[in-house]
């Protein structure tokens, strides 16, 4: 699988989460377009660290976790995402998102592009103060701080 995904598997998605309850009443054709895509690549982030995408919040992975094209292609969208919008920056640890980066670093440690991906989107995350609390509380800084790597050390330094 690629990123981005095509318009059906995304509005698909989206009408899915809208429907549990999220949406009051509207479907993936009422958003706009980047809206909905990043819907999709934070339940798409849920359902790789092992999560259900349908529960409330992450606690911590409940099936088998997977890494691939298009999980990598959801990463730096959301990564993106939070650079550019402080909007999205304030949405990302509402409902677990830390613990997800946390458990897919762990996940996929050997995994040099997952991890990279994650630890940008830590950096972005932790621009939002409230963020940078919540990553904090996991155990991504101890994971990262070994890693001699730009990213990896710019996340280290984003948690501090």
């Amino acid at each position: 699988m690629s990123w981005p995904p095509d318009g059906a598997k995304i509005e698909e998605c989206v009408n899915k989460i809208l429907q549990g309850g999220k949406g009051k009443g509207k479907g993936a054709s009422d958003m706009p377009p980047d809206v909905a895509l990043t819907m999709y690549a934070a339940h798409l982030l849920v359902r790789a660290a092992g999560g259900d995408d349908g529960a409330a919040t992450f606690e911590g992975p409940v099936g088998t976790p997977f890494m691939d094209d298009e999980v990598l292609g959801a990463l730096a969208h959301l990564a993106e995402r939070a650079e550019e919008s402080e909007s999205t920056r304030e949405k990302l640890c509402a409902r677990g998102m830390e613990k997800v980066i946390d458990h897919l670093v762990q996940q996929n440690m050997a995994h040099t592009d997952a991890v990279d991906r994650c630890s940008r989107l830590v950096v972005a995350a932790c621009v939002h103060h409230a963020n940078k609390e919540k990553f904090a509380e996991t155990s991504l800084r101890s994971s990262l701080q070994p890693l001699e790597r730009d990213l990896p050390k710019a996340a280290v330094a984003a948690l501090s």
